[in-house]
């Protein structure tokens, strides 16, 4: 039953894109262009079109792409200097009681999916799958896109509007064109305010490295820390903001927004450069532990 909700909530998405995107150009650009293709109609709706496939490919691989899921067997490290999480109770490295077996750094397990997940940022019932390693770049490309072709569509719908406005000759939207300008307005608005919210938070995480998840923890510490019952802390994934970029979309900048597979395994992260061994901290009132480095005071 699960599955088949998923599914269905994938199909109005996925739907309600297409809406957006292709109604307003067969209803209310075709007709406006006096429906004959010419050079100035595809100026305007050939980089739509394209911000429209960009969009719908990556929002296809949010779907499709496992997020990250924990090899049978693995076992951390402890020997190693790239340090690990460990639980507060016990002192040993993290473990899942669900899966019964280890949890890499920054994995999570997930209520919906059933297992951990590698670097999981939160479970998206839009997209019916769990945003994680191997999809948060898709995801942040999703999004970008999102904006940029919502914001496309407003102006391009908006000019159609105020071209009817300020014509001298009677050119005013009625009928069926006047339909799918309102339904347009009604559809897309909604979907850009909430979408580039929901952005403006995603690309800050995404500068600073971080998830959803580790962004509640991260308040959860600076809630402690000013309550004077842990000492400030430094958060360990923070390696510069290109650094923090490249470490999801990859080192070529031009190709930021081209689907390209995450680096790395998502079995173990690069962290904020410092020398010294790796020492544990025990922290009051705080669900888990991590390790710093005795001379600069990074945590892993």
């Amino acid at each position: 039953m699960g599955r088949l909700l998923g599914r269905i909530v994938v199909g109005l998405t996925s739907s309600l894109i297409c809406f957006i995107a292709y109604s307003s150009q067969i209803f209310v650009i075709w007709p406006w262009y006096g429906r004959v293709v010419s050079i100035e109609l595809l100026t305007l709706l050939v980089p739509f079109n394209l911000l429209v496939a960009m969009l719908l490919w990556n929002y296809r691989l949010c779907v499709v792409t496992d997020p990250g899921r924990v090899p049978d067997g693995w076992q951390p490290d402890t020997a190693s200097m790239e340090g690990y999480e460990v639980k507060k109770l016990t002192g040993g490295p993290r473990y899942c009681r669900t899966c019964e077996q280890y949890k890499p750094p920054r994995s999570h397990h997930c209520k919906s999916c059933k297992r951990c997940v590698l670097r999981m940022d939160h479970h998206c019932p839009w997209v019916d799958n769990c945003v994680g390693h191997f999809n948060y770049g898709h995801f942040i490309r999703f999004l970008f896109f999102v904006d940029l072709a919502c914001s496309y569509h407003l102006a391009m719908v908006t000019r159609r509007v105020t071209h009817a406005m300020h014509s001298r000759i009677w050119d005013v939207p009625e009928g069926v064109e006047l339909v799918f300008i309102i339904l347009n307005y009604v559809a897309c608005i909604p979907v850009l305010l909430m979408v580039g919210g929901f952005s403006l938070y995603h690309f800050y995480c995404l500068l600073g490295n971080s998830t959803t998840i580790e962004g509640w923890e991260k308040d959860k510490v600076a809630t402690l820390v000013r309550r004077g019952k842990i000492r400030d802390i430094k958060f360990p994934y923070n390696l510069g903001k290109r650094r923090n970029i490249e470490s999801i979309l990859g080192p070529n900048p031009w190709l930021w927004c081209w689907p390209t597979r995450t680096p790395g395994t998502g079995l173990k992260y690069q962290l904020a450069e410092g020398d010294g061994k790796w020492i544990e901290l025990q922290r009051p009132d705080y669900k888990e532990q991590w390790y710093r480095r005795e001379d600069d005071d990074e945590f892993v």
